[in-house]
């Protein structure tokens, strides 16, 4: 005798992946995906370069990838 039916239907287990799907992941379009990650790559450039000129705030803020980077401006603006 084998497990039972999760699902009555191909049609009842197409639609809870559609559901778990929708509750994981967001849809964007790709022309706003690439702006915002330009934008991103933009600010980290910035924040580098001033931290190699010697701004204390770049220094204290960079890192070596962008999410570390946001996490660090938060940090760092967050305690002023």
């Amino acid at each position: 005798m084998g497990r039972p039916r999760k699902y009555e239907s191909e049609a009842a287990r197409q639609a809870a992946h559609r559901a778990r799907s929708r509750a994981q992941w967001v849809e964007i379009d790709r022309a706003s995906y690439e702006q915002h990650t330009a934008r991103l790559e933009a600010l980290q450039r910035a924040v580098q370069d001033a931290a190699r000129r010697g701004d204390v705030t770049a220094q204290a803020c960079t890192a070596g990838s962008i999410d570390t980077m946001l996490e660090n401006l938060a940090k760092y603006f967050e305690a002023r």
